[in-house]
């Protein structure tokens, strides 16, 4: 009876991680890539508690400082799987793992040439409905804007002038914007400010 258990309770463990890579043909690759995404996660994560004043166990240098290397560390090994598979997409290694490599694409700021590169790839797999269209547009909006060039859906914010709100980064044609981000499945811009300064409070001044 006892090992029945087990066997029930092993099964029971394994039904997240199983219905996570049910659809990936290269389980390895999708965990490999979960496992630098959790790394990524972490220090961003951590630094967002701190200037939120919800963490102050390690100091704001520190945790900046193994962002950064993660960072350079994670380029490598992004590197290497994109020469080995071009995008990951959903075929290969789910749609969760293609998301968080995607994500990691997104912080190789230093890496432009890199972030352009990807960003083609993943244009094919997002016409052959492998790949997220609404991550897809938060590549380009960040490949514009690491270019100095106008975003196309507003994804990439900065603080405005008074420091009491995020707002987008310079857009074409600003008056469609939230036509644009309807035709991706991104909520109104309005929205999406909302959610920004909720989630980055600690980043604003408080009027």
């Amino acid at each position: 009876m006892r090992t029945v258990f087990k066997i029930i309770l092993t099964l029971t463990l394994l039904i997240p991680f199983i219905s996570k890579c049910q659809n990936a043909t290269n389980i390895p690759l999708s965990n490999r890539i979960d496992s630098l995404s959790k790394e990524d996660q972490k220090w961003r994560n951590l630094l967002t508690e701190y200037d939120n004043n919800q963490f102050d166990s390690i100091p704001r240098d520190t945790i900046l400082y193994n962002l950064k290397l993660t960072d350079s560390l994670n380029y490598l090994y992004l590197k290497d799987i994109i020469n080995e598979y071009g995008f990951p997409n959903f075929k290969l290694v789910g749609e969760n793992a293609s998301h968080n490599f995607w994500l990691l694409i997104q912080h190789q700021d230093k890496n432009i040439a890199f972030q352009k590169e990807v960003l083609e790839l993943m244009k094919k797999e997002v016409h052959s409905k492998q790949s997220s269209l609404i991550d897809y547009a938060y590549l380009l909006d960040r490949v514009q804007i690491n270019s100095g060039e106008f975003q196309v859906y507003g994804t990439q914010m900065i603080i405005n002038s008074s420091g009491n709100s995020f707002e987008p980064k310079p857009c074409i044609n600003p008056d469609k914007l939230d036509d644009r981000r309807k035709e991706v499945g991104l909520p109104p811009i309005n929205e999406y400010i909302r959610i920004m300064n909720d989630k980055y409070f600690g980043k604003l001044i408080k009027e």
